[in-house]
């Protein structure tokens, strides 16, 4: 750990604990998720809602559900991309504003390690819920 003064983020000069290149890391994971969310939520909106504007069908649950059915892996693959792209842009985004709010090292401790879970959580959550519908 090093110890460094930080004074641009605060209201006053603070001695804060930091970890080596701790920040290079997630903040290129964020970058990457931004693009991830970008390219799946294209990919996702794309066959939900546009492959059918050609169809004079009325707008029925068999409708939507057939590019799933047609592309199974690739719309099954997608959806957990784009489930695991939003879940870390969102957890990290929610993990630097407590970053920037506190310099105290057990509740940013403590902030990380809720977040992870959480993450984990709502992942393994929505695997599972793609796995049954798959």
């Amino acid at each position: 750990m090093v110890q460094r003064e930080i004074s641009t983020v605060t209201s006053r000069a603070q001695t804060v604990q930091v970890a080596r290149n701790s920040g290079t890391v997630l903040w290129i994971l964020q970058r990457l998720t931004s693009y991830g969310l970008i390219l799946f939520l294209g990919v996702h909106l794309y066959f939900t809602y546009f492959a059918r504007l050609n169809s004079a069908a009325p707008l029925t649950f068999e409708l939507f559900q057939r590019p799933f059915n047609a592309y199974t892996f690739i719309y099954a693959l997608n959806e957990v991309l784009l489930l695991v792209c939003a879940l870390f842009h969102g957890l990290n985004g929610v993990r630097n504003i407590i970053y920037d709010w506190t310099t105290h090292a057990g509740l940013r401790r403590t902030v990380s390690i809720v977040l992870v879970l959480l993450g984990l959580g709502f992942t393994i959550l929505g695997g599972m819920i793609l796995w049954q519908v798959a």
